[in-house]
């Protein structure tokens, strides 16, 4: 082989090295865009204060409003966390708080954290966590009862789906 065509080769490999840590690299920033972290600093310190990872935070809050703070269901929930108006004002009493709006972000984001936090110390298991955030403790406690345990709502099984996948995303992407 010509010094010449060695040199094309090795520009040729060289290219295509490039390219593809290029590609690699953007589908990892294209993914970040995707899985955004925002309203970090409620996040953060809220994470932290009910020991709650913050990645898990991030999941349920893409899941349940795609970080709309506006965002409303037809159930009633609101909120980027989408928390239940009698359960956002639940846990305020029971923390002696005042309640600052169900809407506010950094509200929302502690209240929705706390809930998520309580329902993990019940239940030992994110899954049921978000099962029981999702569809509500009765009805995870009925479903325990029988063994094996089956989530009985497509929808709640459906929500738990997004709320792994989106777990693991963001785990992978930031921590």
């Amino acid at each position: 082989m010509s010094k010449l065509n060695k040199t094309k080769v090795i520009i040729t490999l060289i290219t295509v090295a490039v390219i593809v840590a290029i590609s690699s690299v953007g589908n990892f920033y294209c993914q970040r865009l995707f899985y955004p972290r925002r309203y970090s600093e409620h996040v953060e310190r809220y994470a932290k204060e009910f020991c709650v990872p913050e990645h898990i935070v991030y999941a349920v809050i893409f899941v349940e409003s795609g970080f709309d703070p506006s965002a409303h269901s037809e159930a009633g929930a609101c909120g980027l966390m989408q928390l239940m108006p009698k359960t956002y004002s639940w846990l305020a009493k029971e923390r002696q708080e005042a309640e600052r709006g169900i809407y506010n972000e950094e509200e929302n984001i502690k209240y929705g954290t706390l809930y998520l936090s309580m329902l993990y110390k019940k239940y030992e298991d994110w899954t049921l966590a978000f099962c029981a955030y999702n569809a509500g403790t009765g009805n995870v406690d009925k479903w325990l009862e029988n063994k094996p345990f089956k989530i009985q709502f497509p929808e709640t099984q459906n929500y738990v789906n997004k709320i792994e996948v989106a777990v693991d995303k963001y785990e992978s992407l930031y921590y």
